[in-house]
């Protein structure tokens, strides 16, 4: 797989979701200023991840600066959590992710940055 199985079509609208007075509820997290032209992480397992969910029927947004200044989220609704979770868990017992993958990659991700940031 790579970003381009990814459906921008299906991508539902997180900032008009929490204007309607919900909150999108986060379950990965990157840099913004890592993002590429189309809001995508610089990690192709990701990408997979968010295409894979896709796959499963999960709505999902690409939400930036949703929550903090600097971090864009792959986000689902309220009513989806359940879902998310069971595809989560059954991607995790078929070995297409590791354990953990969603919080292990978001830290790496930020170190990464972080590691750019503080090169002289």
């Amino acid at each position: 797989m790579n970003p381009n199985t990814i459906r921008f079509d299906l991508l539902f609208d997180a900032n008009e979701y929490h204007r309607s007075g919900f909150c999108p509820w986060t379950f990965f997290a990157y840099p913004t200023s890592m993002a590429d032209e189309r809001g995508l992480p610089p990690d192709n397992d990701a990408c997979d991840f968010l295409a894979r969910l896709q796959e499963r029927g999960i709505d999902v947004a690409i939400w930036v600066n949703g929550i903090a200044e600097d971090t864009t989220y792959f986000a689902c609704r309220k009513d989806d959590i359940q879902r998310l979770n069971d595809v989560i868990q059954a991607l995790e017992d078929s070995g297409e992710i590791e354990r953990g993958f969603c919080n292990q990659r978001t830290e790496q991700l930020f170190a990464a940055s972080e590691k750019h940031r503080t090169r002289p």
